[in-house]
């Protein structure tokens, strides 16, 4: 299987058929903030330097985003894209924030 992520939305080619998983980026009104916290998995992109709200601006703008970590601990400050969030892989780390979309 190939997967591809584009501005269109996600394309999985499987036996030459091409589909596509959302084409239309969603936007999520509803967050919720875990401190500390971090999901190791799931990302979709890592845009460095980004404020807390330009990464959630991005999460909103891309394509089967359903949260991010924002890593305030490093220089520059990560912001990751996620396109799942696994609650069995959790880990603590005290210079990581979770905002999610519900």
């Amino acid at each position: 299987m190939y997967t591809e992520f584009s501005t269109l939305g996600r394309l999985i080619s499987n036996n030459n058929t091409i589909t596509f998983g959302s084409q239309v980026p969603r936007s999520c009104a509803n967050w919720i903030f875990e401190n500390n916290t971090t999901y190791p998995n799931g990302d979709i992109a890592e845009l460095d330097g980004l404020t807390l709200t330009e990464c959630r601006q991005w999460c909103n703008l891309t394509v089967n985003c359903v949260g991010i970590s924002y890593v305030f601990g490093y220089s520059p400050v990560e912001c990751w894209i996620k396109e799942t969030i696994d609650f069995a892989d959790v880990s603590n780390d005290p210079a990581k924030l979770v905002y999610r979309c519900y």
